[in-house]
C-alpha cells in the first residue's frame, strides 16, 4: 500500500476517519451532534500524533515529510472543511455568512501552510504557536454548540460573530505557548470528560 505507516499516522488517520463519519452521519440523520463529536475526537487525536511521531526511532526523511503532509491534509478536512460545512448546514446560509465561512477556510489554509514552512526541524517539539492552531477552533465552535443545548441563545448569531474572528486569529501573529507535559495530560483528561458529556447527547 502507498504511504509510510507508523503509530503516529494511524492516530492521524483515526481522527480523519471519525470526523468524516460524524459529518456523513449528520448529513444522513440531520443530527449535528455526530459532526461536532467527530471533530472533537479528531482534535484529541491531533494532540497525540505529533508527540507519538517524535518518539518513533529511525524514521526516514521521507516518512517525516509524509507525516507533516498527512497531518496538514487531515487538519484541512477535520478542522477547516467539516466545521465550515457543518456550521453552514446548521443555518449560516445568508450571503454574508457564506463569505465569513469562506474567509475562515482561507485563513485556516494559510495558517497550516505557514506552520509547515516555519517548522524546519520535524523532530523538535515547538515551544510556541504563532497564530491560533486550527484544532482549537473546533473546541471553540463545539463549546458554543454544547452550551446552546443547555442555554437559550441565538447560536447562529454567535457563530456569525465567531467565525471571522477565529479566522483572523489563525493568521494573526499572536504567540501561544504550547502545553508542557503536565498541562498536556490535564488538557487530555478535560477533553476526555468533555467527550463523555458530548457522547451522552448523541445517545
Amino acid at each position: 500500500m502507498l504511504g509510510y505507516w507508523n503509530k503516529a499516522v494511524y492516530i492521524t488517520y483515526l481522527g480523519a476517519f471519525v470526523a468524516s463519519c460524524g459529518f456523513l452521519l449528520t448529513l444522513k440523520t440531520g443530527n449535528y451532534d455526530y459532526s461536532f463529536v467527530g471533530m472533537i475526537i479528531a482534535a484529541v487525536c491531533d494532540m497525540f500524533d505529533g508527540k507519538v511521531a517524535r518518539h518513533i526511532k529511525n524514521r526516514s526523511e521521507k516518512a517525516k515529510e509524509f507525516g507533516v503532509e498527512i497531518d496538514s491534509l487531515a487538519d484541512i478536512v477535520c478542522f477547516i472543511a467539516i466545521p465550515s460545512f457543518t456550521i453552514f448546514l446548521y443555518g449560516l446560509d445568508e450571503w454574508y455568512q457564506i463569505i465569513f465561512l469562506a474567509f475562515y477556510v482561507v485563513c485556516g489554509v494559510i495558517r497550516l501552510a505557514y506552520f509547515n514552512v516555519a517548522m524546519s526541524d520535524k523532530d523538535k517539539a515547538i515551544e510556541y504557536y504563532q497564530g491560533l492552531p486550527v484544532p482549537v477552533s473546533v473546541f471553540i465552535f463545539g463549546l458554543v454548540w454544547l452550551f446552546s443545548k443547555s442555554f437559550h441563545f441565538d447560536i447562529n448569531l454567535v457563530y456569525t460573530i465567531l467565525v471571522p474572528i477565529v479566522g483572523l486569529l489563525h493568521i494573526s501573529r499572536i504567540k501561544i505557548k504550547k502545553f508542557t507535559n503536565n498541562w498536556f495530560y490535564i488538557a487530555v483528561c478535560l477533553l476526555a470528560l468533555t467527550g463523555i458529556i458530548l457522547g451522552l447527547f448523541v445517545l
